[in-house]
């Protein structure tokens, strides 16, 4: 019988880098004995050669559920106080997860003796499969299709209203339905059940597998359809079998919820997948077939109320909470004109993060922040106004407890009109002060960006925090700098608690009416894990190759210094990969040995880095901006390398070896000296054990004590 791969530590402590060939994400609600049953099956269903790690999330059961995971050996238990919901639940497993392949299985799932073995072996088999289910079969032995087409429009019309046996829909709902399909032999399947499906890392994003704006039900059906969008298949195997006792948790829901979920999941999808007069006629077919359902005396299930708010794409409440305590979500498929959510019990604080970062950008400070103060507060992301003209306030929900807002924008060029910027932020701050008075709970606002004050000051909030990022004055023209300089002195000093993002920065911040805490970056061990995929173009490039992951540019980057230690040495290769500007590659012109590639998503980042040998931070020291901290460094040793800075004031006693050399010939000594301990394990484990110590996590840690003694003083 094969163990659960699991972390373990070597006799100095160190974290272990052994990593699982699997990792299967369970996820359970009130369903205990049909979770320790699925347990029981796993050990038979691998052979002894397959290592795995079993991450469980329970979502607030009353069942006995989070105390049979906490006690059952080896798995990786968390319970959650309620229930975030189904997508919720298989990313937050996702997240903890350390192999390339991820198995999501139902708890009321049993696999039989070599399944979970037969699937991996598929995938091995077949590198151009995306994923596999297995075959399903019901208590008697019988083959129980678990599969499902994509459906298109007409099948969806039929899902929604019932109107699947007129003329023209009869069709499209069969083919959706797969009937008379056969599933005895290997085959595609453009939808398999989500209860026990075999993916690939590569194939996912990098934080989630589901979309959470499908708590529930369509969340399956969204990832279908966009792997297939991506021209990536799913597949069926018969090799493997499982027994599934279909809807475990579902059915201990009440109808009427079941079915707002059910409707608001397809609504959303319809939303996100066709065209907006494709969803107008849905809403209203679907309407009509309740009101000729009322005249013939057919009852639904859902009352007039909760069949409006399931065609906006509202599921409401999650199961297992109470409606009165929990906000209901805002539709993502229709953006919200400032409403609000609805009041509720629900009286945790609000941090309403005045941001000057895009939340579709993801991979920045704010981003990770933002999702540690979600653990234990709600938390409303205000992106800052646009740059042209939009009146329309929108929001979205991104998390169980995580929103993301859009202010209108009355007029352009508030950040070089101080008129402007004023007016832009008090209408900012009324239609967000609106939208949260109907969401009870004390209120704590955020700056990270020098010119949203007047919006902070205006929420309501008992106190104010502001987050020393960056120093937005340096990233503007030089006759706007003193209005940029200005809100900055205004953030800090309305700030009740003033952080900043390396210690080399409290220096350069204005005087605040505290001492201000150094609460550095950070990074994700678990997306730069050593051991994940490595990019193949780049590790045929000739060795030895030395990386860098950013912008090359003339703020921060030196890229003099970097053409001097690459003229002095040819032999050495160096990959720069990020944005460029043609000052920032100006000196780098003509060097063979210097590879820029900047058409790269972030997410592609650690795969890129792992084929190198060193790590590079060769930042200007002495200019505007060697202040900063770069989260970087512990991105770069999270994935094992060695890196070798300049002497930027923040990594002279940074928690982490680090090489640092000021001019070419240091710098050159330093990158020697990395390369004779890139590859030594000692090394490597020193390295990783820095960057779990600096964590995006152990910042969340540090900065949620941080805002516990603030508002206890308050």
């Amino acid at each position: 019988m094969t163990a659960p791969a699991t972390a373990g530590a070597d006799q100095a402590g160190h974290p272990s880098v052994d990593r699982p060939d699997l990792s299967v994400l369970l996820v359970s609600w009130n369903t205990r004995e049909q979770t320790r049953a699925c347990l029981d099956s796993l050990p038979a269903a691998v052979t002894p050669d397959l290592r795995y790690e079993v991450v469980a999330v329970d979502n607030g059961s009353t069942d006995g559920s989070a105390q049979l995971l906490a006690s059952y050996p080896g798995v990786r238990a968390i319970h959650n106080a309620r229930n975030t919901g189904y997508a919720s639940a298989v990313n937050q497993a996702y997240r903890h997860a350390r192999a390339d392949l991820v198995l999501l299985l139902n708890s009321d799932v049993r696999c039989e003796p070599g399944a979970i073995s037969a699937l991996v072996d598929f995938l091995r088999r077949y590198p151009g499969a995306a994923g596999v289910c297995p075959q399903y079969r019901d208590v008697d032995g019988a083959i129980d299709p678990h599969c499902l087409g994509l459906p298109g429009f007409r099948a969806l019309l039929g899902l929604a209203a019932g109107m699947r046996w007129l003329p023209g829909l009869r069709g499209p709902w069969r083919a959706y339905q797969l009937v008379g399909e056969d599933f005895s032999r290997v085959r595609p399947v453009p939808q398999p059940a989500a209860s026990c499906l075999l993916l690939r890392r590569a194939d996912l994003e990098p934080e989630q597998v589901f979309d959470e704006a499908y708590p529930i039900y369509f969340n399956d059906v969204r990832l279908a359809k966009r792997l297939a969008d991506a021209g990536r298949l799913l597949w069926m195997t018969p090799e493997a079998t499982v027994v599934h006792e279909r809807g475990s948790s579902t059915r201990l829901m009440e109808p009427a919820m079941r079915s707002r979920h059910h409707l608001a999941g397809l609504v959303r999808y319809v939303a996100d997948t066709q065209p907006r007069h494709r969803l107008l006629l849905l809403r209203v077919l679907t309407l009509l077939d309740r009101q000729v359902r009322g005249v013939f005396g057919i009852r639904g299930q859902l009352g007039p109320r909760d069949l409006l708010a399931a065609l906006r794409a509202d599921p409401g409440p999650l199961p297992g909470t109470d409606p009165s305590s929990g906000i209901e979500p805002l539709s993502d498929a229709e953006p919200s004109s400032g409403t609000g959510p609805s009041s509720d019990g629900d009286v945790r604080d609000w941090v309403v993060m005045l941001s000057g970062v895009d939340w579709r950008t993801g991979a920045h400070r704010q981003h990770a922040l933002a999702r540690e103060l979600a653990v234990d507060r709600r938390v409303l992301f205000v992106e800052s106004p646009r740059h042209h003209p939009r009146w329309r306030f929108e929001v979205q929900r991104i998390g169980p407890t995580l929103w993301r807002a859009t202010p209108p924008t009355v007029l352009p060029a508030g950040r070089q009109l101080p008129p402007v910027n004023w007016l832009n932020r008090r209408i900012g701050a009324v239609v967000v002060r609106r939208w949260l008075d109907r969401a009870p709970g004390r209120r704590l606002a955020w700056i990270d960006e020098d010119l949203s004050t007047t919006t902070a000051r205006h929420l309501g909030a008992s106190a104010v925090i502001y987050d020393g990022a960056d120093l937005d004055w340096t990233f503007t023209r030089r006759w706007n700098r003193w209005h940029v300089r200005r809100g900055m002195h205004s953030a800090v000093g309305a700030a009740d608690l003033v952080l900043a993002s390396s210690p080399a920065m409290e220096g350069r911040l204005p005087a605040a009416r505290r001492p201000t805490v150094a609460l550095p970056n950070g990074c994700d061990p678990d997306q730069f894990d050593p051991s994940g995929p490595v990019a193949p173009w780049a590790d045929r490039l000739p060795r030895p190759l030395l990386g860098y992951a950013g912008a090359v540019d003339t703020r921060a980057f030196d890229a003099e210094l970097l053409a001097e230690v690459a003229r002095s040495r040819p032999d050495w290769t160096f990959l720069l990969v990020g944005p460029s500007t043609a000052a920032g590659r100006a000196p780098l012109a003509g060097l063979a040995n210097v590879r820029l590639y900047d058409l790269v998503e972030f997410a592609q980042v650690p795969a890129i880095l792992r084929a190198c040998d060193v790590c590079l931070i060769p930042y200007r020291v002495g200019g505007l901006i060697d202040y900063v901290q770069p989260k970087k460094c512990y991105e770069y040793l999270a994935l094992g390398k060695p890196v070798v800075a300049t002497p930027l004031p923040a990594l002279r006693h940074i928690d982490g070896p680090v090489h640092l050399g000021g001019d070419p010939e240091s710098f050159v000594a330093a990158v020697e000296e990395a390369l004779r301990s890139s590859a030594c394990p000692d090394a490597v484990t020193l390295r990783r054990a820095a960057a779990l110590r600096n964590s995006w996590s152990a910042r969340g840690d540090q900065l949620r004590d941080l805002l516990d003694g603030l508002v206890a003083g308050r």
